[in-house]
């Protein structure tokens, strides 16, 4: 019995040394699973940080084929409407140049003829 409370008046003033004991080992059977549970939210932040880069560079790449894209049709745009406007520019030399040589003798009926033809409004000259 005096073994009991030699045990007893040790463990009433140092208290801690069997809680720091029994904590410890609570832990130390717990830290497997901390050390799992910690590796699966590393493997987990890398996948998403992965994620996160792949769909930013799929985003980049797919922003400069758009860009490409629009420079292109930009480009072949302009190059029709060109080739358009010198056709365009042709096609009315020809009919002015027919209004000219049907119209030389009188310049008040030619400037009249090319005006109704191009949408130009007609002013005649009046002499003081």
């Amino acid at each position: 019995m005096i073994i009991f409370k030699k045990i007893w008046v040790f463990l009433k003033t140092h208290w801690y040394i069997p809680v720091i004991i029994i904590i410890a080992f609570v832990l130390k059977s717990q830290n497997n699973r901390m050390l799992q549970i910690i590796d699966t939210q590393k493997e987990s932040y890398k996948k998403q940080k992965a994620a996160i880069e792949n769909a930013e560079k799929e985003k980049r790449e797919e922003k400069a084929r758009i860009e490409k894209e629009y420079s292109e049709a930009t480009q072949k745009i302009e190059e029709e409407y060109a080739k358009m406007n010198k056709e365009i520019s042709n096609r009315q030399k020809d009919i002015i140049k027919k209004t000219v040589k049907k119209f030389h003798s009188d310049p008040d009926a030619l400037a009249k003829e090319l005006s109704e033809k191009f949408g130009v409004q007609y002013v005649p000259h009046k002499n003081p």
